[in-house]
């Protein structure tokens, strides 16, 4: 069995996801306008499902998070902690999945700001 710490890769992705949904309401319409897509608009109907993916977000990269930096006794073999090589790939992974949801979710904020 898969220690469970080699599994935070799932919660980083899934962080990503949501933060994508999150942001499709704000950063959809701007992306296909450019790309000259028409009705595009419709796409701020999903501004509903922006509080509920972002709790998601924090949830995901929290278990994430915890599963990555939490100490441990002992490093079972096949684990992240007892590889050094791949435990910074995922600390690498997991702050750039970061970076890419806050980024997203704080959209609605900078994108008029650059865009205006």
């Amino acid at each position: 069995m898969e220690p469970i710490e080699n599994k935070s890769k799932w919660f980083v992705g899934g962080g990503i996801l949501a933060a994508f949904t999150a942001s499709l309401c704000c950063v959809g319409p701007l992306i296909l306008t450019l790309l000259g897509v028409s009705g595009a608009a419709a796409l701020s109907k999903l501004d509903v499902l922006r509080i509920p993916m972002i709790l998601v977000v924090a949830t995901l990269f929290g278990v994430s998070g915890y599963l990555l930096y939490k100490k441990k006794k002992v490093c079972e073999p096949g684990s992240i902690c007892a590889d050094p090589k791949k435990y910074r790939k995922m600390i690498v992974a997991y702050w750039a999945g970061l970076l890419v949801a806050i980024l997203g979710i704080t959209s609605p904020y900078w994108i008029p700001i650059l865009f205006s």
